[in-house]
């Protein structure tokens, strides 16, 4: 196994230890390349956490028309439904359909046909639609008044992200991976155009190629290059309430549509508790620094409310909340819900063994990491092995993880 001194060579160096840069290790190291992993903080502590758990297709992207990375979102949900059971599960959603909303009864039903049909060949069950009497015997505490009937479909929860981190980590480091946590990139060196080395700990190791998968720390790692790049990441902010079991919650996930901005809202059980969210603003400041404001939680409570009257549910009520940063391309004309999730590896015209990731979810991982090694491998002039990553499986015992 290669070991991290001053100097050392690698093939790929990663730059961000978050679900992205952990499955882009896995893959590259899976395929013999020389890989080293560095992370600022620890292994999957930024957006991967702050995420809302869930490993799903993307229902409403659907109104987007973005067909394209549904249907990647739910062969990939399939994907780690297998190699992950452990950690990823099913879990059944329902969708509370009101006569005053957005999307009446024949547009869900519509939208629930093509996302069935789009993940032809799952493991999970098709949709359900309920009656009003139906839905109201399932979910007695939602808020009857103008309610139509329900949606009940499945899409998959993993409780623990920073787990399926540890376990594409592990995976990477027994194929002979470096990771180092707890480091932060100083300064990417600059030789002959390319990028020659990447420096930490008053050391500097060298790469064929150098992966910047920081997140929304994306902007701030190019600016440890001597050479001005465009700014990538137009990130939003997104936070949660997590609460304890209360009055009317439900025992499996709601899909609620906002009452004051038509937002989706999320009530999941979660650890024996219940995460509510989440938010979609946008955040220009330090990612570090990102924390929830007291009109999220006023606006998170309040639709709880109106969804759920007798929750009962106060600010004393919160155990606690966090909030992350959503690494989303750069843009200045669309609204937050708009904004793409697909992902993009940017390629540094000035600086052509750099690759930088923006966007992607937690479910496209490892859909993402497989096309990133693919490019590598173009990149250091080698044939590429096959991927093996969608087949074999992830360990999940961490009772020797280090």
């Amino acid at each position: 196994m290669v070991r991290v001194t001053d100097n050392s060579r690698f093939d790929v160096v990663i730059i961000g230890g978050g679900i992205n840069g952990a499955g882009i290790a896995r893959d590259a190291a899976m395929r013999g390349l020389k890989v080293l992993l560095i992370e600022k903080g620890d292994l999957g502590c930024g957006t991967t956490t702050a995420s809302t758990r869930l490993i799903h297709g993307g229902l409403r992207y659907l109104e987007h028309f973005e067909f394209g990375l549904v249907r990647e979102s739910l062969r990939e949900r399939e994907i780690l439904l297998r190699i992950a059971p452990q950690l990823v599960k099913a879990l059944p959603i329902a969708i509370p359909i009101y006569k005053q909303g957005k999307r009446g009864r024949l547009t869900i039903r519509a939208g629930m046909i093509l996302y069935d049909l789009l993940s032809w060949g799952k493991s999970l069950a098709n949709h359900r639609m309920l009656s009003r009497a139906e839905t109201l015997e399932r979910w007695a505490g939602l808020n009857p008044d103008a309610l139509v009937g329900s949606a009940l479909y499945y899409d998959a929860q993993v409780e623990f992200p920073e787990r399926l981190v540890e376990a594409n980590v592990r995976s990477a480091q027994e194929f002979g991976a470096e990771v180092l946590t707890q480091t932060r990139v100083t300064s990417l060196a600059v030789d002959d155009g390319k990028v020659s080395g990447v420096g930490f700990n008053g050391q500097i190791v060298y790469a064929g190629i150098v992966i910047n998968a920081a997140g929304p720390w994306i902007d701030l790692v190019l600016e440890r290059a001597p050479v001005e790049s465009p700014k990538l990441i137009g990130g939003t902010k997104g936070s949660h309430l997590v609460v304890a079991p209360f009055p009317s919650a439900p025992s499996n996930a709601i899909y609620l549509e906002a009452r004051s901005d038509g937002r989706p809202i999320f009530i999941i059980p979660w650890n024996k508790l219940y995460l509510i969210g989440t938010t979609d603003v946008r955040f220009d400041g330090n990612p570090d620094e990102v924390r929830c404001e007291p009109w999220e939680i006023d606006y998170l409570l309040a639709e709880t409310k109106l969804a759920l009257p007798n929750a009962g549910l106060t600010r004393e009520s919160i155990l606690y909340t966090y909030s992350g940063v959503r690494p989303l391309p750069v843009t200045a004309d669309k609204n937050e819900e708009s904004i793409t999730r697909k992902h993009f590896i940017r390629e540094h015209p000035r600086l052509p063994n750099l690759l930088s990731i923006v966007g992607g979810k937690l479910t496209t991982y490892r859909s993402l990491s497989e096309e990133c090694v693919d490019l590598i491998f173009r990149k250091l002039g080698k044939d590429s092995p096959p991927c093996r990553t969608a087949t074999e499986s992830l360990a999940t015992d961490f009772t020797d993880f280090t």
